[in-house]
């Protein structure tokens, strides 16, 4: 009898748990040992990869670095480092807050 690749996670499943041998499970259900067993790697292959999937994580830096930033110099030897993804209305604010202050 031929199988379905979708099937056999629960055949191995249950060859498994059956506590027959390959060849014992194999004969049942109508295929070879070997066939069994390869499908048996395979699917092991498969589930170490997905481990080794689900520990992939994104990393983002937390502090920026100099060439994430730049300066802007005002009259008087002012120096404000500013972000590349500033907010345009809070620099502007920032800037007309420092001008008055001076």
């Amino acid at each position: 009898m031929r199988h379905k690749r979708g099937d056999w996670t629960k055949l191995v499943a249950r060859w498994q748990e059956s506590g027959e041998s390959a060849a014992v499970f194999a004969k049942r259900i109508g295929v070879s040992a070997a066939t069994v067993w390869r499908w048996k790697q395979e699917l092991s292959k498969v589930a170490v990869a997905r481990r080794e999937l689900a520990k992939i994580v994104e990393v983002r830096p937390t502090l920026m670095t100099a060439d994430d930033r730049f300066d802007v110099r005002l009259a008087g030897g002012l120096c404000v480092g500013v972000p590349a993804s500033f907010d345009e209305a809070a620099l502007a604010r920032l800037l007309r807050a420092l001008e008055a202050a001076r």
